[in-house]
Protein backbone atom coordinates (compact mmCIF):
# COMPACT_ATOMS: atom_id res chain seq x y z
CA UNK A 1 0.00 0.00 0.00
CA UNK A 2 1.62 3.57 -0.54
CA UNK A 3 0.74 7.00 0.92
CA UNK A 4 -2.92 7.36 1.68
CA UNK A 5 -4.44 10.36 -0.31
CA UNK A 6 -4.12 13.49 2.09
CA UNK A 7 -0.46 12.57 2.45
CA UNK A 8 -0.08 12.78 -1.15
CA UNK A 9 -2.18 15.91 -1.15
CA UNK A 10 -0.01 17.87 1.36
CA UNK A 11 3.71 16.18 -0.48
CA UNK A 12 2.01 18.03 -3.79
CA UNK A 13 1.17 20.90 -2.05
CA UNK A 14 4.27 21.60 -0.66
CA UNK A 15 6.76 20.61 -3.94
CA UNK A 16 4.20 23.41 -5.60
CA UNK A 17 4.90 26.00 -3.04
CA UNK A 18 8.73 25.01 -3.28
CA UNK A 19 8.37 25.54 -6.83
CA UNK A 20 6.53 28.92 -6.22
CA UNK A 21 8.42 30.18 -3.50
CA UNK A 22 12.14 28.63 -3.46
CA UNK A 23 13.70 28.72 -0.03
CA UNK A 24 11.26 31.27 1.43
CA UNK A 25 9.38 28.23 2.39
CA UNK A 26 10.34 28.95 6.16
CA UNK A 27 12.64 26.64 8.44
CA UNK A 28 9.25 24.85 9.34
CA UNK A 29 8.58 23.22 5.49
CA UNK A 30 12.23 23.19 4.23
CA UNK A 31 14.88 22.22 6.52
CA UNK A 32 18.73 22.01 6.10
CA UNK A 33 21.88 21.29 4.93
CA UNK A 34 20.97 18.29 6.83
CA UNK A 35 23.93 17.32 9.61
CA UNK A 36 26.63 15.61 8.20
CA UNK A 37 25.41 16.52 4.25
CA UNK A 38 26.03 19.95 3.34
CA UNK A 39 24.29 19.40 0.19
CA UNK A 40 21.43 17.88 1.26
CA UNK A 41 17.78 19.75 2.29
CA UNK A 42 14.77 17.74 3.78
CA UNK A 43 11.07 19.29 3.43
CA UNK A 44 9.07 18.56 5.72
CA UNK A 45 5.14 17.16 5.74
CA UNK A 46 3.59 15.45 8.74
CA UNK A 47 0.40 13.92 8.55
CA UNK A 48 -0.40 10.21 8.87
CA UNK A 49 3.64 9.44 8.36
CA UNK A 50 6.64 11.83 8.46
CA UNK A 51 7.45 12.48 4.76
CA UNK A 52 10.82 13.60 4.53
CA UNK A 53 11.90 14.00 0.89
CA UNK A 54 15.05 14.41 0.12
CA UNK A 55 16.43 17.26 -2.24
CA UNK A 56 19.65 19.35 -3.30
CA UNK A 57 20.18 22.69 -5.02
CA UNK A 58 20.65 22.57 -8.23
CA UNK A 59 22.38 21.03 -10.31
CA UNK A 60 22.48 23.58 -13.39
CA UNK A 61 21.11 26.46 -11.51
CA UNK A 62 22.37 26.53 -7.37
CA UNK A 63 19.79 30.07 -6.82
CA UNK A 64 16.63 29.10 -8.43
CA UNK A 65 16.03 25.19 -8.98
CA UNK A 66 15.95 22.33 -6.47
CA UNK A 67 16.40 18.54 -7.66
CA UNK A 68 14.25 15.58 -5.70
CA UNK A 69 16.59 13.15 -4.54
CA UNK A 70 14.96 10.49 -2.86
CA UNK A 71 11.71 9.68 -0.62
CA UNK A 72 12.07 9.30 2.41
CA UNK A 73 10.43 9.39 6.19
CA UNK A 74 10.99 10.31 10.08
CA UNK A 75 10.11 8.23 13.00
CA UNK A 76 11.35 9.02 16.20
CA UNK A 77 13.86 11.78 14.80
CA UNK A 78 15.39 8.59 12.49
CA UNK A 79 14.99 8.15 8.95
CA UNK A 80 13.73 5.68 7.07
CA UNK A 81 15.32 4.40 5.78
CA UNK A 82 17.97 4.47 7.89
CA UNK A 83 20.67 5.52 4.82
CA UNK A 84 18.53 7.85 3.35
CA UNK A 85 21.05 11.17 3.71
CA UNK A 86 23.82 9.16 2.39
CA UNK A 87 21.63 7.58 -0.70
CA UNK A 88 20.65 11.12 -1.52
CA UNK A 89 24.15 12.45 -1.43
CA UNK A 90 25.02 9.19 -3.82
CA UNK A 91 22.45 10.64 -6.40
CA UNK A 92 23.39 14.09 -6.39
CA UNK A 93 27.00 13.16 -7.25
CA UNK A 94 25.51 10.78 -10.04
CA UNK A 95 23.38 13.85 -11.10
CA UNK A 96 26.57 16.43 -10.73
CA UNK A 97 28.31 13.84 -13.12
CA UNK A 98 25.55 14.67 -15.64
CA UNK A 99 23.47 17.67 -15.02
CA UNK A 100 21.52 18.14 -17.67
CA UNK A 101 21.13 14.52 -19.09
CA UNK A 102 19.56 13.56 -15.46
CA UNK A 103 16.74 15.86 -15.07
CA UNK A 104 13.20 16.54 -16.15
CA UNK A 105 11.09 18.57 -14.62
CA UNK A 106 8.41 17.28 -12.54
CA UNK A 107 5.53 19.39 -9.94
CA UNK A 108 3.66 16.87 -8.76
CA UNK A 109 3.35 13.15 -7.77
CA UNK A 110 0.84 11.20 -9.02
CA UNK A 111 1.58 8.15 -6.76
CA UNK A 112 3.81 7.05 -4.27
CA UNK A 113 5.39 2.96 -4.51
CA UNK A 114 4.50 1.27 -1.42
CA UNK A 115 7.25 1.73 1.80
CA UNK A 116 7.18 -0.33 4.60
CA UNK A 117 7.79 2.01 7.47
CA UNK A 118 8.38 -0.31 10.83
Amino acid sequence: MGLQKADLGRLNRNLRMLKDNGTDLGPKLLAGPIRGHAHIYKIKINGTVALRPLLCRGPVDNSSEFTLLLGAFERDWKWIPPDAPSVAEARRKEILSDPRGRRCPHEQVDKIPPTRIH
